[in-house]
């Protein structure tokens, strides 16, 4: 499964580097790529995110024309106005419907909203978040309280550890209950150093 990393300036990296664990163990515990992970970005090069490390692009939207089997949105520690980011909302737009499964963490959904792709659907986001969101996109159906969301499909994580529980119910339902227990597993039973 073809899996898209959308990176923009400012995202914060932990909402892209859990769930890309979540995957990549998976793919070990396949034995090989079951999913196969792209970061893609406004343009070649890298994307300067929250906490100021630069993170090296796969691919960037102009040359993303290809579908996706999964695109994760990540968020962002502030969500700017309404124009910020508009080369990924349009991508999202023209691009995102023709994923199986789309996906947000914490105010990335702000981002799936602009793009049109949440329009009378539920979408979960932070709590400090969700008021805003519900009154800047009053099409969007907005819930506070899970930790993760799924709506036909599209999916949603209220935050940064919720973004790893996404993930494993995006592989959950790939690869089933008992993977994704070992998965879990695999990730909490790391040693400290």
């Amino acid at each position: 499964m073809r899996v898209a990393m959308m990176l923009y300036a400012g995202f914060r990296l932990l909402e892209v580097s859990g769930p890309m664990d979540v995957f990549q163990q998976a793919n070990r515990l396949c034995g090989g790529k079951f999913y196969e992970q792209h970061l893609v970005g406004p343009s070649p090069g890298p994307v300067v995110c929250s906490n100021g490390t630069a993170v090296g692009t796969t691919a960037c939207l102009a040359d993303a024309r290809t579908s996706f089997d999964i695109v994760v949105i990540p968020g962002s520690p502030v969500v700017g106005a309404e124009g910020e980011h508009r080369e990924l909302v349009h991508w999202l737009n023209e691009n995102g419907r023709r994923a199986q499964k789309i996906a947000s963490v914490s105010n990335g959904a702000f981002l799936l909203a602009r793009a049109g792709l949440a329009d009378h659907r539920w979408l979960t986001t932070r709590w400090c978040d969700a008021q805003r969101l519900a009154s800047e996109h009053p099409r969007v159906h907005v819930m506070t309280h899970p930790n993760c969301l799924k709506d036909g499909n599209l999916y949603s994580a209220g935050g940064v550890s919720a973004g790893i529980h996404l993930a494993l119910s995006l592989v959950r339902e790939d690869l089933g209950e008992s993977f994704v227990g070992r998965i879990a597993q695999s990730l909490s039973n790391q040693r400290p150093f």
